[in-house]
């Protein structure tokens, strides 16, 4: 039993003076005994798998670690996921509030933070922690048995909660979730939709919905609900990015290139996406693509000179190496040191019938690494052309 005036909290929040006025805020009413600071998620991570925290308060918009993505790591580690958590934001935007909701927050509080508000969800959060609704009692349990394997028994838990209050979209997407699980996926459907028309803003039962239709190879509805999903919550962008995967491993490229496109778009980090998303292009068959993000990148961040190279080598994996030339070429100019960029270079010089061309790579490629073998092979076979 967590008590109010004896609780461990963690602030989490990357302003140090917002940090000491939620705790002051927390003093006056009497709640909390020992507090501990965190200034991003991973700090607080580190803080929940260290000290016995009972009460989380939890800015949203932190660097390093967003709240949500904080959350979402709490909820899926079998030791911390039962501790309250009290998201403070002021962001009062639709995704914001489906993430929060995604991750299982047990109150959502948006700033201005005032005492009267915060006393008053700390009171009810800490409630029915240590007496949970017979719903929530349910849904645990129904997380329980699945994770023993048992998805039969997790059913009956969530046939159970839905029972209690058959308004809540949430019992009835975990029902959905289990069916899923289970492969029945016509129950899934059927449980999955009802939960997405209860609730617009349901992002995991659009998610679910997207990976169902994705098993049955129904690839627009699969896209139509993994894209809703994106929309609601653009944070979580492994949604898109997996699906765009998907969809490149199954040869369907003008598709995938869809939907990585808005996964771009609601990145913060897009060039950086962009990179691991033309990898993973290069890597599994759609080099063209692959190719013009590399160009794009090349643009964009004209200091990063490996990029060049993997540019060439992309061109070189299409078979092109016309075109994979001029890039490897420029790759050795900003790179002299590095001996992977020369290997291609010959190797390219002596496709095309230039084997002059590829003996002086090679040499200076000798030059940074005399016992290169392969360079030394290819040097004697360019001697005898």
């Amino acid at each position: 039993m967590i008590d109010l005036n004896e609780m461990t909290v963690l602030i989490v929040e990357d302003i140090i003076s917002m940090c000491k006025s939620i705790h002051r805020m927390m003093k006056t009413i009497g709640y909390g005994d020992q507090f501990f600071y965190a200034h991003n998620g991973k700090e607080a991570l580190r803080i929940l798998r260290k000290e016995p925290i009972e009460l989380v308060l939890m800015d949203y918009n932190m660097p390093e670690m967003q709240g949500g993505e904080t959350l979402s790591i709490i909820r899926n580690d079998r030791i911390l996921r039962d501790v309250p958590v009290i998201m403070i934001t002021g962001q009062a935007y639709q995704d914001y509030v489906a993430e929060a909701a995604e991750s299982y927050v047990d109150a959502l509080i948006l700033k201005p933070l005032t005492i009267k508000i915060l006393g008053n969800k700390v009171v009810d959060v800490v409630a029915k922690a240590n007496n949970p609704p017979p719903i929530v009692a349910h849904l645990k349990r129904a997380r329980d048995f699945e994770e023993e394997g048992d998805l039969d028994a997790a059913i009956q838990e969530a046939l159970l909660a839905m029972e209690l209050d058959p308004d809540s979209s949430r019992a009835i997407r975990e029902l959905g979730y289990f069916y899923l699980k289970k492969e029945d996926l016509e129950e899934a459907e059927k449980w999955l939709l009802q939960a997405a028309r209860m609730n617009h803003l349901d992002v995991i039962a659009f998610h679910n919905l997207g990976e169902l239709y994705l098993k049955q190879d129904k690839i627009d509805d699969a896209h139509h609900y993994f894209e809703k999903a994106m929309e609601i919550s653009p944070r979580h962008l492994d949604r898109g990015i997996n699906f765009g995967k998907t969809l490149v491993q199954r040869e369907m490229t003008p598709r995938a290139i869809k939907v990585f496109t808005q996964a771009f778009k609601f990145s913060k980090t897009p060039l950086v996406l962009q990179e691991k998303v033309a990898d993973f292009c290069c890597d599994n068959g759609a080099g063209e693509y692959a190719a013009s993000l590399f160009k794009e990148l090349i643009s964009q961040l004209p200091q990063r000179t490996d990029l060049l190279f993997k540019l060439g080598k992309t061109w070189e994996s299409l078979g092109d190496v016309k075109k994979a030339l001029p890039y490897l070429i420029e790759a050795e100019k900003n790179d002299d040191a590095n001996p992977e960029v020369k290997l291609h270079l010959a190797r390219d010089y002596i496709t095309i019938g230039k084997p002059i061309w590829a003996e002086g790579a090679l040499k200076r490629l000798l030059k940074i690494d005399p016992d290169h073998k392969e360079a030394q092979e290819l040097l004697q076979s360019c001697v005898k052309m």
